[in-house]
């Protein structure tokens, strides 16, 4: 079985990561070839490539070349890879009618957001996106995003969650803290990129409310592609605020040194406003440390299968606040952390490559080609 997987790579993404993990651990699957075809805008943009819509539809053409030779085509979808969701931009459309091999679409990302307006239009755009005789199956990370695509009219959805990554090395977080020289702080971390749906001003706000040996650690960087200027506002708000002493920012890190701080870390937070999944949640389970995060959809789905995490209502500073100050007792977090690492030991890599493998013999072995839409 010769697998084309069609995903952004090797650049500053976390879709990025999760394929690269996924296609390591497919490739030791029996009977299971996997080709890496890099794409999207991201990827030509660090080739130096020109970017628009024309241009990107002749970078679409060469990569369904690159398919021929394969018996399933598998893409790692998330909008801005195929020019975002304005009528008529993304490209999706025009790569899947380039296919002529039973394609599988991992949909990373499913976005309602917005005024009344845009979640119109918005849903309009994704309700044609996979509309194609190709596509034979969308796999989504949690139950929630597969609702979503089966509230815009698709069928044939399959949840295949993520795992948790397995780590190379790891620090106590006594170890951590002392390479890092905070041996007497609680930190509380926050990681991934900083873009505005991770709601990281309610952290600012919180933090007068926690002891003041507290440190917030915003573990990551501005997105390659965010347009909105998030990150600058954000470090400009950082700047001018009273504790800003007792916030650190540490820039985009590889992986050694993220692992480092999430490590060192007794807590972390994901104040998020809207998702649909959280590869970097799953780092931080890696490590056995427990969460508060908001309470939404996909992040209720890992509470219950992780027992790692705390919810508290979006944005609310106050509840982040007091969840924050009752695990700032060790005792208090030794139940979470337990739960966090037995899930980890189950939720792994090969389990996940597993059921990929299933899900693409099923669909060569025609057992499921009716598509998205039947």
């Amino acid at each position: 079985m010769k697998v084309a997987m069609v995903t952004s790579w090797r650049v500053r993404c976390g879709i990025a990561r999760y394929t690269e993990e996924l296609v390591t651990a497919l490739k030791q699957m029996p009977n299971c070839q996997v080709d890496v075809l890099p794409a999207g805008i991201q990827v030509w943009k660090e080739q130096g490539r020109a970017l628009g819509w024309l241009m990107e539809r002749t970078y679409w053409l060469e990569v369904a070349e690159g398919t021929r030779n394969s018996d399933l085509v598998h893409i790692q979808f998330a909008p801005h890879f195929f020019g975002g969701l304005k009528p008529f931009r993304n490209l999706l459309p025009f790569f899947l009618n380039c296919l002529n091999k039973p394609t599988v679409i991992t949909v990373h990302e499913v976005d309602l957001t917005g005024s009344p307006l845009i979640k119109f239009v918005k849903s309009q755009v994704q309700k044609k996106l996979f509309r194609s005789a190709t596509v034979s199956r969308l796999v989504t990370l949690t139950k929630f995003a597969a609702d979503q695509l089966r509230q815009l009219g698709y069928e044939n959805v399959t949840v295949i969650p993520m795992w948790v990554p397995s780590l190379r090395s790891t620090f106590s977080a006594s170890e951590a803290k002392q390479k890092l020289g905070l041996v007497d702080r609680f930190i509380v971390t926050a990681f991934g990129f900083i873009v505005a749906r991770r709601g990281y001003e309610t952290l600012i706000d919180a933090l007068q409310l926690l002891p003041e040996e507290t440190l917030l650690v915003f573990a990551g960087g501005p997105h390659p592609l965010d347009k909105t200027g998030y990150y600058a506002k954000l470090i400009k708000r950082i700047s001018e605020h009273p504790n800003r002493n007792r916030i650190h920012v540490t820039g985009y890190l590889p992986d050694e040194e993220i692992d480092l701080w999430l490590a060192a870390s007794d807590v972390i937070v994901a104040p998020f406003r809207y998702l649909s999944g959280s590869a970097s949640l799953m780092r931080a389970l890696a490590h056995g440390k427990p969460i508060v995060a908001s309470d939404l959809p996909p992040l209720r789905e890992i509470a219950e299968l992780s027992g790692a995490l705390i919810l508290v209502p979006t944005d609310d500073f106050e509840a982040f606040a007091e969840a924050l100050k009752g695990l700032k007792n060790p005792e208090e977090r030794v139940r979470y952390e337990l739960s966090a690492r037995e899930f980890a030991s189950a939720q792994t890599v090969n389990k996940i490559a597993e059921a990929h493998c299933r899900l693409y013999e099923d669909i060569l072995q025609n057992k499921s080609l009716d598509g998205v839409l039947s």
